[in-house]
């Protein structure tokens, strides 16, 4: 026995186990059992419920059905007569003599109505000549039911809703119905209006069972009456639960329930029926002349009351209270024999369990990286195989790890060894590496590590930097620096610091690492030292600048003197001669335009460019820029088009500065698109912002030279594109002069992906800068 025991597999242990476990054919039969029982019961439960809401449903309907047929009774030719004579004499008198005569004709009506009604009677004037409320006597009314039920002298039987006083807790129903005149007149005579209270109503919701509780509602939702205790209130929603929902959404269906249970807003689990009204017809003429009318038709169509719904609901514990009582006797008769069954079970389950414990605590060890520890084999069943299996996988695993901390490693040493400052951030914004450079170049501590990058910079310009940049990288949204597309994304900005008695120029380039699904993960930040870059860049634009000044002087000369010649002023010329001065004459004029080009260049590096802002019509400039470069269009037979709406708001600028960036992009529209293209110039209101396009035909600009194409001296790499000239300087210029004026400019593919699409925006005027002007 012994050495079967030993030789007996895991397998075989949980199968004695289970079998030990002789609790499930019990467990089959108690459950069949319980689950009869509460077929049988919820049938039960839920046939008591409807009847329940179909019996207080009708309750409801016979108090409104009996205040109806009640006043039906009452024949208004007794009233006509003494109303119809203060219409054409409203003197007080005659309106004290109707209002005696009226008192006998209306004792049916206030034994009808009792203390807590309301009768008022009003003449075709609108003046009330009797009143229960004898405030009201006598006094011309205004109220929308008054319009409603006279209805231009035809006459309307205006029946409300069932209404509700707060104060008095009386449940009430309006009625205003015309009055018919005599013989000899088409209008109707006045208006009766009856307020009948509802004493019986509240009794609907009143259940004498424990736990139970009716809810009166219309087809809104809306309650009608409620018990107190159950925190619902007149005109209330109805709370929606899934029985509620089908009372209202109700198509063919006259009642229903909902036996799953539903919790409320009260925590309370509880069982539902519901049923709703079917008895109400409406009128068939809902307008009519009441000149012969002598009895009240009162027929209902569309209040609330005419399509009611009443919930029943109970709690579920109480329902199902017998079910719930044997379920615990079947539990306990259980928990016996799982006692019994554990007991046995624990000494099987101990040679399970002690071989496992030694495979967790291994585990546990390798998580906590340490991998010396071996599991030893003791047989050669599955939990002998398990603990090989083990140990070939943790000596696996030791090794991986130490190639990826080998491999860890190279990385570090290779980051912290670039020149450039590099800080790498997670997608909170905290740092998980800075490099020496990066901690030389922003002056930072090393021990910053896993905190955010805003707390370890103190400069305010690059906190907005990396604020900037992380936004923009979350959305992804197309700027002249980042590409439509995600791949490549490459954030490009630059910062002066003050580093002691020198500055400092870093380029600060923000790119996005992400996972294989595309998810970012965080970003990674490049510092290049650009200063001396940056000096002698300043030196050449001082350079520059400095030889076009000392160009301009001699060749504003030349040009005078060549024009001077051309026009005859110095003596007759022959056409030879006339030629080679006129050939002078453009080239002179071409190295004007570059040096022009050459100074504002420089003189926008050094910020001394001046731009008048005053608010300007930019349709118009784009309308006088394209006829003055219509010529050069002509010349190659190019179809020019503006489109824009026939005005624009105005913008805050230069006139002559933003004129030059349109001559610019419509010139090189027209300079390389070919023969027989198009050039279309749209302008648009985007918001408080004013959009302009300028599209060519022409062979495009690749991708990756789109963000080359503003810098200064730029010209594209293809040979056609040289053969057209230009000095490189009008994209940078005009980019400038953009951003001068709070704009952006950048370069996006032409109509259907062909041509050019050079695009910029520019700020409308704010009504703020209006007034500061005018004052």
């Amino acid at each position: 026995m012994k050495r079967l025991r030993l030789r007996m597999g895991l397998r075989w242990q949980l199968v004695l186990l289970f079998l030990l476990v002789s609790l499930i054919p019990l467990l089959i039969v108690a459950s069949w059992t319980h689950q009869a029982g509460t077929r049988g019961l919820t049938s039960t439960i839920r046939r008591t419920l409807i009847e329940q809401a179909q019996y207080s449903l009708d309750r409801a309907d016979r108090v409104i059905n009996e205040q109806l047929h009640s006043l039906r009774r009452f024949s208004l030719r007794n009233i006509s007569h003494n109303v119809a004579s203060t219409n054409n004499d409203n003197s007080p008198s005659s309106l004290k003599g109707a209002y005696e005569a009226l008192l006998n004709s209306v004792t049916y009506l206030e034994r009808r109505v009792g203390e807590n009604g309301q009768i008022i009677i009003i003449n075709r004037n609108q003046q009330v000549i009797f009143a229960t409320d004898k405030r009201l006597l006598f006094h011309k009314i205004d109220e929308p039911w008054w319009h409603k039920a006279y209805n231009n002298g035809l006459g309307y039987e205006l029946i409300g809703d069932v209404q509700y006083d707060a104060e008095t807790q009386q449940y009430s129903l309006p009625i205003a119905v015309p009055i018919p005149a005599p013989p000899s007149e088409s209008k109707a005579a006045g208006i009766l209006r009856v307020v009948i209270p509802l004493p019986k109503l509240a009794e609907v919701a009143d259940s004498k069972k424990e736990g139970l509780e009716i809810c009166l509602f219309d087809k809104h939702g809306r309650i009608i009456c409620a018990p107190p205790d159950s925190g619902h209130h007149f005109s209330e929603r109805i709370e929606m639960t899934e029985a509620a929902m089908s009372a209202i959404n109700a198509g063919t269906e006259y009642y229903g329930s909902d036996m799953k249970g539903e919790t409320n807003a009260r925590g309370e689990q509880r069982i539902s029926g519901w049923a709703r009204t079917k008895s109400w017809r409406p009128r068939e003429a809902e307008r009519q002349n009441f000149t012969n009318r002598r009895r009240l038709s009162l027929q209902p169509s569309g209040q609330n009351f005419t399509d009611w719904r009443v919930l029943v609901s109970l709690p579920t514990s109480l329902a199902f209270k017998g079910v719930t009582e044997f379920t615990k006797d079947v539990l306990r008769f259980t928990l016996i024999s799982c006692l019994v069954v554990i007991a046995i079970a624990l000494v099987v389950s101990q040679r399970i369990v002690r071989p496992i414990r030694q495979v967790t605590g291994a585990a546990r060890a390798i998580g906590r990286g340490e991998f010396d520890q071996e599991i030893p084999v003791t047989g050669s069943n599955e939990v002998g195989i398990l603990a090989e299996e083990f140990n070939s996988m943790r000596w696996n695993l030791k090794s991986a790890v130490e190639k990826l901390t080998d491999e860890e490693k190279k990385m570090t040493a290779i980051v912290n060894s670039i020149a450039e400052g590099l800080i790498l951030v997670d997608s909170n914004n905290r740092v998980l590496h800075i490099n020496p450079a990066a901690e030389r170049l922003l002056n930072i501590s090393p021990d910053n590590i896993d905190k955010d990058i805003t707390e370890i910079i103190q400069n305010d310009e690059l906190i907005h930097i990396f604020e900037e940049d992380q936004r923009q990288i979350l959305q992804h949204k197309p700027t002249d620096q980042i590409p439509s597309k995600n791949e490549g994304l490459n954030l490009i900005s630059e910062v002066t610091l003050a580093r002691y008695d020198e500055k400092l120029v870093l380029r600060i380039i923000a790119s996005p690492f992400l996972n294989e699904n595309g998810l970012i993960l965080g970003t990674v930040y490049l510092f290049d030292d650009i200063t001396r870059e940056k000096e002698i860049d300043q030196m050449k634009s001082d350079f520059i600048s400095l030889v076009s000044h000392e160009l301009r002087t001699p060749l504003t000369s030349i040009i005078g003197f060549v024009s001077f010649i051309l026009d005859g002023k110095a003596g007759a010329i022959n056409d030879r001669q006339r030629n080679s001065l006129a050939r002078v004459q453009r080239q002179s004029k071409r190295l004007a335009a570059l040096i022009n080009d050459l100074l504002d260049i420089s003189r926008i590096e050094s910020g001394r460019i001046q731009m008048d802002r005053a608010p300007i019509s930019l349709l118009e400039i784009v309308r006088q820029r394209i006829e003055e470069i219509r010529p050069q269009a002509d010349e190659k037979s190019i179809q020019m088009s503006l489109t824009a709406p026939e005005s624009v708001p105005q913008i805050l600028g230069d006139e002559a500065r933003i004129g030059q960036v349109f001559t610019n992009l419509i010139g090189n529209a027209i300079k390389f698109t070919p023969d027989n293209g198009e050039v279309n110039v749209k302008v648009e209101a985007d918001g408080n912002l004013l959009h302009v396009e300028v599209i060519d035909t022409g062979p495009g600009i690749p991708a990756e030279e789109r963000q080359k194409i503003f810098d200064k001296f730029y010209q594209l790499s293809d040979i056609s594109t040289r053969q057209q000239g230009g000095s490189g300087l009008g994209l940078s210029i005009s980019k400038s002069i953009i951003e001068a004026h709070g704009g952006k400019l950048w370069i996006d593919d032409g109509n259907q992906g062909k041509g050019s699409n050079f695009q910029f925006v520019l700020p409308l005027v704010r009504e703020d800068d209006n007034a500061k002007r005018k004052a």
